[in-house]
């Protein structure tokens, strides 16, 4: 599963400088020292980066193509591969504009975060989206490549390590949340679809957790950061990041920053792209029984492989199969026609941002705000 908060959430994160220039000069820590300094081969690195990504593309065309071979060859999955010609074309296309819809969320919780140039933190996040394509836990890869980009740029350390914790938390945040409400919601008869605990409550009480062991750690890593050796070095960045990205989450969500939209749009619009993909193939239920499927079933994109391939789809069908959706060819095929749009659709889109940054790798950021210190 992006950018910097305004000056309107003074509170939350500590800052870098800006150059007369724009330019974002390295952070100087409590103890006098400058951030330490940029330790990245631009060259090498890009090279690997294009690569990395290449080869992931690569990887989807294989899938894709043995996926197709698969449902065609095996008798017991031959009706889905059938039915995938059988698309309403209309649906599929609906699907197609509401994974843009979610690209372009992506887009604006970046802007929010990272607040640079538009046109680069654009580009950027559409690259971060392409890698969260082809490289699955939850989104990491894409915010691994923009802290990369960003440090060749010249922002330092603890900056990029706060904005992207910030960044996770806050897509990271509308997933459980929504798991929460859906869930307890459905269990309570209050949302139609199915009332059985293991597949409404459970999920909720995960996400319940998760949401209080993550503001536990955040407060954890505030008390150790100031404690000891933890005063300085890599692990002081990280525990100050965690620490000031969940506080700079909860006061964004606080004052209700209307770019948090963009986070909801992320992942709102790629549900709907499942949903019209259901709808292409004939089944039609509630869009809140798709919704918690969608939850539950892409927690299988945590998994390290590429793009999480077969274990999402496994998830997927198996999560909406059990929420009695019906035929099981259909899903089948409605789950291939959605993880080809939401993974091939970001991933071109994407790599066509990222190789038109290759000109602008380590050239000085311009236009991103000064960094606020925390209780400022």
């Amino acid at each position: 599963m992006r950018r910097i908060v305004d000056h309107d959430t003074h509170a939350a994160i500590r800052g870098d400088r800006s150059g007369a220039d724009g330019s974002v000069e390295p952070q100087r820590a409590a103890d006098g020292r400058m951030s330490e300094p940029m330790d990245v081969n631009p060259s090498g690195g890009m090279s690997a980066q294009s690569r990395s990504l290449r080869n992931g593309l690569i990887s989807l065309a294989i899938f894709f193509v043995l996926v197709a071979a698969l449902l065609l060859a095996v008798p017991g999955l031959r009706s889905a591969g059938e039915k995938i010609t059988d698309a309403n074309l209309a649906w599929v296309a609906a699907g197609v504009g509401f994974e843009l819809l979610s690209c372009g969320g992506y887009v604006v919780l970046f802007e929010l975060v990272f607040k640079m140039e538009r046109r680069f933190s654009r580009r950027l996040a559409l690259s971060e989206l392409a890698v969260n394509s082809v490289v699955s836990v939850s989104g990491i890869g894409g915010i691994a490549l923009g802290a990369w980009v960003l440090r060749t740029k010249g922002v330092s350390v603890e900056r990029v390590a706060r904005r992207s914790v910030l960044l996770f938390v806050l897509t990271s945040a509308v997933n459980v949340s929504a798991a929460a409400l859906i869930g307890v919601g459905m269990w309570l008869g209050l949302l139609p679809g199915s009332q059985n605990a293991l597949l409404t409550l459970l999920p909720a009480a995960l996400a319940i957790a998760t949401i209080a062991a993550t503001l536990a750690v955040a407060v954890l890593a505030g008390r150790l950061a100031v404690r000891g050796r933890l005063k300085e070095g890599r692990m002081h960045v990280a525990l100050v990041a965690i620490s000031d990205g969940v506080r700079a989450a909860l006061l964004l969500i606080g004052r209700r920053e209307p770019r948090l939209l963009g986070a909801v749009g992320y992942w709102l619009f790629d549900t709907f792209v499942l949903y019209a993909c259901l709808l292409a193939f004939g089944p039609t239920p509630g869009f809140w029984v798709v919704a918690m499927a969608y939850l539950v079933g892409l927690m299988a994109n945590s998994i390290p492989i590429p793009a999480g391939l077969v274990a999402v789809e496994g998830g997927l069908i198996g999560m909406l199969v059990l929420f009695h959706v019906r035929p099981v060819a259909a899903v089948v095929a409605a789950v291939v026609t959605y993880r080809a749009i939401s993974l091939w659709l970001p991933a071109l889109i994407g790599s066509a941002a990222f190789f038109s940054l290759r000109r602008e790798i380590g050239e000085p950021v311009v236009g991103a705000s000064p960094e606020p210190a925390p209780g400022a």
